[in-house]
């Protein structure tokens, strides 16, 4: 009978393993939605400044501070912060424009990465710089299309 036993759970111990972490896991968090106060945790116990961006992304050394995507006439689709096309120029054989944010960020620890909205695998040139109280970036692609962009610190 032992033997038994042994085998089944030497040929389930993963399964049994799996059960036994649900049924931790559902534990814990029964006891968090039954015993705990009504906004007893959330954003307020979080100390301001206590989790920031460089925190979140140890493991590729970067995190993305600015994004826009624009389209091919030049309008910002969406923007995280709020972004501004200051300069759009686009024709049959390029495009060239220039996106800016009221965030500033560190040129020497950040850099301008784009991709075309469009399925063509158009060469992009992207380089940041200051803007007007923010931060700048200008595009130079070769031929009409929308942009992504992301500044990555």
């Amino acid at each position: 009978m032992l033997s038994r036993a042994m085998n089944y759970v030497s040929h389930h111990a993963i399964a049994i393993i799996a059960l036994v972490c649900s049924l931790l896991a559902l534990a814990g968090a029964s006891y968090a939605a039954t015993q705990l106060p009504k906004n007893s945790v959330g954003n307020s116990q979080i100390k301001s400044g206590a989790v920031s961006p460089p925190k979140f992304s140890k493991q590729i050394g970067g995190y993305v501070a600015l994004y826009a995507k624009v389209n091919v006439a030049g309008k910002v689709l969406y923007a995280s912060p709020a972004a501004k096309v200051t300069f759009w120029n686009s024709s049959s054989t390029g495009t060239a424009g220039t996106i800016t944010w009221k965030q500033k960020v560190s040129f020497q620890h950040c850099s301008a990465l784009a991709t075309p909205a469009g399925s063509l695998a158009l060469p992009i040139e992207a380089s940041i710089g200051p803007a007007h109280n923010g931060t700048g970036v200008s595009l130079l692609m070769g031929g009409p299309d929308g942009v992504t962009i992301a500044v990555v610190c």
